[in-house]
């Protein structure tokens, strides 16, 4: 299930966000929605934006502005679709990120790909390989890397998160203990 406030964040992102199908980074990679290239630079922000602050989420904030995200009131953004937010909810604490995925098959792949080679040693699942929902042993809290394909607008989106069982930490939430 996708969150309320998640939908409401992604519904807001496709609004606002130009409509960008192709064009080529100042290093003459492309970065045309979907390639290789795209879909890297994503599940690099999840990794070291969601993943990479968890299990405390503390740093998200810090993380966020290194990978490029612009502070907003919905959370961090970078143009044209990209929405990360920390999120208590039904228990757990989550980085959530949403994404366009024109291909959500290819996504999770390269977000897979990417927790593999940044946590791979926290691990915790099976052998076996990787499933949407994924494992990781972070000293003693594990945190859960969910990814979740979603249709909108008949565009394929993916929402990615991080979560943790227990609440947040004071702070952590966006606009938080923040005076």
């Amino acid at each position: 299930m996708l969150f309320r406030s998640t939908l409401i964040a992604l519904v807001t992102v496709a609004l606002h966000a130009p409509s960008v199908n192709s064009a080529v980074a100042a290093d003459g990679v492309s970065d045309e929605k979907g390639s290789a290239a795209w879909l890297a630079m994503r599940a690099q922000i999840f990794s070291q934006v969601c993943m990479g602050s968890a299990p405390s989420f503390a740093d998200v904030g810090a993380k966020a502005a290194r990978a490029g995200l612009s502070e907003t009131d919905n959370g961090w953004h970078m143009a044209p679709e990209i929405l990360v937010d920390v999120l208590e909810h039904d228990g757990f604490c989550s980085c959530f990120m949403t994404m366009q995925a024109p291909d959500s098959e290819a996504m999770i792949g390269a977000i897979h790909g990417q927790l593999m080679q940044d946590h791979g040693a926290a691990f915790s699942g099976p052998n076996t390989g990787l499933s949407a929902v994924a494992p990781f042993q972070f000293g003693d809290q594990e945190v859960v890397s969910i990814l979740e394909p979603r249709v909108f607008n008949d565009e394929n989106w993916l929402a990615a998160r991080a979560s943790v069982f227990g609440p947040c930490q004071a702070g952590v939430i966006q606009g938080e203990g923040s005076e």
